[in-house]
């Protein structure tokens, strides 16, 4: 999946480097309008008169790591054991024109496998014991936007002074793919200090982040009007701000962006069904974000915002939102155990 931006080596945005000509290329006018209409998807946690919150590039695909990194280690770990019982519990089982053998194993197997469990470990921890989400708070009133790194603490940026563009990344399996990006320039206007993602279209075409862009770009430059009718907009917010996602909502939302093939939730139910789970693990272990209580205190909502949409607003999920989606997972894990279990008769019919 694509975590550009996350906090590894090669992953994370490049800093302290010039700005390029395709980032200029693909700058957006804040005071500008991009004829594309407005659209939020399921990126809002939180929507009022004084701001709206956002969340993460990873957080739609949150699960995946976790899904891979068990995968890795249930592949990995059977070959790994019985090589450990074999050669060192239970000694050298080799003749003596066979102790190359053991060589291989300290000189290749043992580097190799310290290689990939480190992976496994990463993929694991890269979603796990971390934050549930790292969201962004687009301040209206004062014209702010707050960035929940990943180390916990935040970064601030004048909505008037930040670069916003397009950018781009690949990432393996998936190709290319396109997010909204930030720079925070250093004084010369030139200069990159730091860099994050205010959204990401999953799934989702060049359109669609535009629609995005058009919506958080409307709620900063337009009128009292124009919030209440961005407001009526919303379809879902996600419910993360005060909470853990919890399984159900999790289900839903590994789902959601193929709601309108139900069919592909079957033909996909073994894999999804268990990223589904490494959700729930993710979130379990995760802790929720928090604000400073000063950026708290600088964007107090009024009790009589009539704007005011937090996930208690949320409309009861439906069939095709909710229900199928858990049929679907149900499918997976008990497919998963029928093909366990068939392979465990196979192997017995053999001995």
């Amino acid at each position: 999946m694509d975590y550009a931006g996350i906090d590894a080596r090669n992953l994370r945005f490049p800093v302290n480097r010039s700005l390029t000509e395709a980032e200029r290329k693909e700058q957006l006018d804040p005071t500008r309008s991009t004829g594309v209409a407005p659209r939020i998807g399921l990126s809002l946690v939180k929507f009022n008169s004084t701001y709206i919150e956002l969340v993460d590039r990873w957080y739609p695909v949150k699960g995946f790591n976790v899904w891979l990194s068990v995968m890795g280690a249930l592949a990995f770990a059977p070959t790994s054991l019985y090589l450990l019982i074999n050669l060192i519990i239970l000694g050298e089982p080799f003749r003596e024109d066979e102790r190359w053998i053991l060589w291989c194993f300290w000189i290749v197997i043992v580097p190799l496998s310290i290689f990939i469990i480190a992976g496994i470990v990463w993929l694991f921890r890269s979603e796990c014991f971390r934050w549930t989400h790292y969201p962004m708070r687009v301040d209206r009133r004062s014209r702010q936007i707050h960035f929940f790194r990943q180390d916990g603490t935040v970064a601030t940026g004048a909505w008037d002074r930040l670069f916003f563009f397009i950018g781009e990344s690949t990432t393996p399996p998936i190709g290319r793919t396109n997010d909204l990006r930030v720079h925070f320039l250093s004084d010369d206007g030139e200069t990159v200090i730091e860099t994050f993602s205010l959204g990401y279209e999953y799934m989702g075409e060049r359109q669609d982040l535009l629609g995005l862009w058009e919506y958080i770009r409307q709620y900063m430059h337009g009128t009292e009007g124009d919030v209440a009718r961005l407001c009526e907009l919303v379809p879902l917010c996600m419910p993360v701000h005060d909470r853990k996602e919890g399984f159900v909502f999790g289900v839903a939302r590994t789902f959601a962006n193929f709601i309108h093939w139900p069919w592909v939730h079957l033909l996909a139910s073994l894999p999804f069904g268990f990223i589904a789970i490494g959700r729930w693990l993710a979130m379990a272990t995760s802790r929720v974000p928090h604000w400073p209580a000063e950026i708290e205190a600088a964007s107090t909502v009024g009790d009589q915002d009539r704007c005011r949409r937090d996930w208690r607003d949320n409309p009861p999920l439906g069939f095709m939102e909710k229900t199928w989606p858990l049929i679907c997972t149900a499918v997976g894990v008990l497919t998963a155990i029928w093909i366990l279990y068939a392979m465990e008769q196979a192997l017995a019919l053999r001995g």
